[in-house]
């Protein structure tokens, strides 16, 4: 008897690419229609693959859905590692994703039988003879799009996605995130820089604002790390490289990968953030602040966030996102906690053993970081030992 597993129905046709080039006409007619976040575009995934994803030896397993008549219904922007003898799949992006989903045309639907079909046939047609599907950091849902991986075998991520619904009076929605007492704090903090010079938000415009504010950022994220004794992967020349790509190349175009902002007190860039919007909703990816005390101890962070939320509140933007992890200013400004998904399906007996070994691995990072005891304890090991909590 056939395996349904191996044989999805013939409404459903895959093709799977190894190359990102012969995907990218399906892959630019679903980003039209396809509520996704903008770690799946072709203006993130693709710088990140070149550079991030060469370095780690990442080959693209791009698998592009279509239906009946060819149309395409749904593309998943997948990539192979190999690490310690193991070949798994995941979503291209890698840490640097927030959130991970494919992108799928509005309308269309999978049973849950036909999608791990159509995954388990996409594997064997890649060639390239993965053990297993580990995908992080799914949103069970996406605009109220059912993500389509949410019935395979899966466990809760590790951490949160954290978000807010924006509004177009940006002081309405600090009153309603904000306590009186916070507003209060920063407004003190703010008038306490001002007697440093005058402060101000800096959105790059320029190739130059950009380099910039990417320095400044590279210099105090480091510098961070550093005194915090973390092992990071800023330091990396194919980190500066994906960054370089996304937020100076495409600056002033309408799909520029990463839009950079800068706290500035007269000209000394005293914080940074960057991110990207796409479909109406900002994600925020990166960020730093100056850690010279004169400076670190009026929140400028916080002060920089407060004044580029205000400007997203004025552009119109639904949501502001601050992404996955741990924060007590997430908290702050965020009314929405997305719960987040990882699918671990093996496909090899090699794989079998991965997904028992890795899941172990992902429940007990969960229960350290959900649990606040726990985590202040994880942090400091990592400050002693340069370990990755």
């Amino acid at each position: 008897m056939s395996d349904p597993a191996c044989n999805p129905p013939e409404k459903w046709r895959t093709n799977v690419f190894t190359d990102v080039a012969p995907a990218l006409h399906a892959w630019a007619a679903l980003e039209e229609v396809a509520p996704v976040p903008i770690y799946q575009t072709r203006r993130f995934a693709i710088p990140w693959h070149d550079t991030m994803g060469r370095s780690a030896a990442i080959t693209p397993m791009i698998v592009l859905v279509s239906d009946e008549v060819d149309e395409p219904a749904a593309l998943f922007p997948f990539g192979v590692r190999q690490s310690k003898g193991i070949r798994r799949v995941e979503f291209l992006g890698g840490k640097d994703s927030n959130a991970n989903m494919g992108l799928v045309r509005p309308g269309v639907s999978f049973a849950n039988e036909e999608i791990k079909a159509l995954l388990l046939r996409a594997a064997r047609q890649s060639g390239l003879s993965p053990d297993a599907f580990a995908l992080s950091n799914q949103p069970e849902k996406w605009e109220d799009l059912r993500n389509p991986l949410l019935g395979l075998p899966s466990q809760p991520s590790a951490s949160f996605c954290h978000s807010a619904h924006l509004m177009p009076d940006s002081e309405a929605f600090h009153k309603q995130q904000l306590s009186a007492d916070t507003r209060k704090k920063m407004r003190s903090k703010r008038r306490k820089l001002e007697e440093l010079g005058p402060v101000s938000l800096l959105t790059a415009r320029t190739a130059e604002e950009a380099q910039s504010l990417l320095d400044a950022f590279f210099a105090q994220k480091l510098q961070r790390f550093d005194d915090k004794n973390i092992k990071s992967g800023f330091d990396s020349p194919q980190a500066r490289s994906f960054f370089e790509r996304c937020c100076i190349s495409r600056i002033g175009r309408a799909d520029a990968s990463v839009e950079l902002h800068g706290l500035l007190v007269g000209s000394r860039i005293v914080a940074t953030y960057g991110g990207g919007v796409h479909r109406g909703r900002f994600h925020g990816m990166i960020n730093s602040f100056d850690q010279d005390p004169s400076i670190a101890r009026f929140s400028p962070g916080d002060l920089l966030l407060s004044l580029l939320i205000e400007a997203k509140c004025r552009q119109g933007l639904a949501m502001f996102d601050l992404g996955t992890g741990e924060g007590r200013y997430k908290s702050n400004w965020c009314d929405q906690v997305e719960t987040l998904f990882d699918t671990l399906i093996p496909i090899s007996a090699k794989g079998q053993a991965f997904i028992f070994a890795d899941s172990g691995r992902r429940y007990i990072k969960r229960a350290i970081k959900q649990t606040p005891w726990a985590w202040a304890i994880a942090q400091q090991v990592r400050k002693r030992t340069k370990i990755p909590v």
